[in-house]
């Protein structure tokens, strides 16, 4: 995951229209968006009809998100599938992009979450506008009584704005929780390497001795945390050798794994379970401003 606390890094401006800066957000955007066009042209051509294992995949994804659509708005509403399906494949790319280590995830900008939240908010506003009016759309704000005025108008400003920030809050403050948990398990590498390596030699080939019989003794009684307490004791004993050695001088050694670990969880799971929000939120609030034909 790459995310930065001060914000997306501005690679240069444009000189037109007083300047446009061109971040790490609209780089990663564009490289997104480019990956989601070729996968779709790619797995798009020669369709057969004996499928193969590909296109099984595709198709069944494909069911898997017009399903989706319809249950969650009804079947006049089947249309949105291709847009819902945009904006979740975005979403969720978006989010794994972090995992590069160079290009900055999309959905860890506000800018990107509160752009998404205010074009579903834009087709509400439409299709109410289109289904009852203008002045009808207006009415909505009065009922059911005019004391409910501004309640409803913070309402509709409510709604998109905590749909942005639920999704960029998650992606940004899994960066966030992650930088801090590495910044910690750095310190705690270079205190215990130093202290072990400043006690000599033999404090790093006691602790080694150690894991072997701790190992050993593991293994004849069948004690996982046995084993587990083995395997901590040889590694401080053979990293403090060689922190003692300089050949780890400033290594956070007990930090390495720590973000790829972390990172599983807030770009693979947590990515996933904010771009599934997100487009179930859009799918009921869009398919409450288009209901069936009868009904409107």
């Amino acid at each position: 995951m790459n995310v930065s606390v001060d914000g997306a890094f501005v690679y240069f401006t444009l000189p037109i229209f007083g300047g446009i800066p061109i971040t790490q957000t609209a780089v990663s955007s564009f490289v997104v968006t480019a990956l989601l066009v070729i996968a779709c042209i790619r797995l798009g051509k020669n369709l057969q009809k004996r499928p193969s294992g590909t296109q099984v995949l595709v198709e069944k994804g494909v069911s898997m998100i017009y399903n989706l659509t319809v249950s969650a708005m009804g079947e006049h509403n089947a249309h949105w599938a291709p847009f819902m399906g945009t904006l979740f494949l975005s979403s969720i790319f978006g989010s794994l992009i972090g995992m590069t280590g160079f290009l900055r995830s999309v959905t860890a900008d506000l800018s990107c979450t509160l752009t998404w939240s205010l074009m579903v908010t834009a087709l509400i506003w439409y299709h109410n506008i289109k289904n009852n009016g203008f002045f009808g759309w207006l009415k909505g704000f009065t009922e059911p009584i005019v004391v409910m005025t501004p309640m409803n108008i913070v309402s509709e400003i409510a709604q998109p704005v905590s749909m942005a920030f639920r999704h960029f809050g998650n992606v940004a403050g899994g960066g966030v929780i992650t930088s801090i948990i590495y910044t910690a398990f750095s310190l705690v590498s270079a205190l215990v390497l130093n202290a072990i390596a400043s006690a000599g030699w033999l404090m790093g080939a006691a602790l080694m001795a150690a894991g072997v019989g701790l190992w050993l003794l593991g293994s004849k009684k069948k004690k996982l945390i046995v084993k587990i307490l083995a395997a901590v004791s040889f590694v401080l004993g053979l990293f403090g050798l060689l922190q003692a050695a300089g050949i780890l001088s400033g290594v956070p050694v007990l930090a390495l794994g720590v973000p790829a670990l972390l990172s599983v969880y807030f770009d693979v799971f947590s990515g996933f379970v904010q771009a599934l929000v997100f487009t179930l939120l859009s799918m009921v609030y869009i398919a409450g401003a288009c209901p069936p034909k009868q009904e409107q």
